[in-house]
């Protein structure tokens, strides 16, 4: 039996985990993933500006919990990349960051992004101009708001879909 969960939303580490888990699962109706990781090697060798040296710290020692490097697990960092997984992605995905995000780069979103459009996915990308890894602003605060609502009033409600996602399809 397929039962399909309505929605799934995340950001950051949370982003990262909607985009590993559409890769494993088939059963949301639709998600949302702010500046998540979707290359775990790109991100391992990637510099955050406000430290020197690579992001291997949070894989080895910290968040990612991986205990290796990447040198002695290949395989389990390809493995729990999404980003090579990207084809079993059946969920419509909003994907966004902040342009300027030092924590994780904007380049981690835009990689998923292509690929989702790459394979005919339904995928929308936003990126906010002159935001970080938390959206400062109240405008773009608003604007995230707003069209994360529509997003799921599209996809789990089945409502009229708004213009600039129709634009963006």
């Amino acid at each position: 039996m397929n039962i399909k969960y309505p929605g799934l939303i995340g950001h950051s580490f949370g982003g990262y985990e909607v985009n590993f888990i559409l890769t494993r699962s088939s059963s949301f109706a639709a998600a949302v993933s702010g500046a998540g990781i979707s290359d775990m090697t790109a991100y391992y060798f990637s510099t955050e500006n406000n430290y020197k040296g690579t992001q291997a710290w949070r894989f080895e020692s910290q968040q990612w919990r991986m205990r290796n490097s990447f040198y002695n697990a290949k395989e389990s960092y390809y493995e729990n990349s999404p980003i090579f997984h990207a084809e079993k992605i059946t969920a419509p995905l909003l994907i966004w960051c902040g342009k300027e995000d030092v924590t994780v780069p904007a380049s981690q979103s835009v990689a998923l992004y292509h690929a989702m459009r790459r394979l005919k996915k339904e995928t929308v990308f936003l990126q906010y101009k002159n935001e970080d890894h938390n959206l400062k602003s109240k405008e773009s605060q608003k604007d995230l708001s707003l069209r994360i609502k529509h997003w799921f009033d599209h996809y789990l409600k089945g409502e009229k879909s708004e213009r600039w996602l129709k634009e963006n399809l």
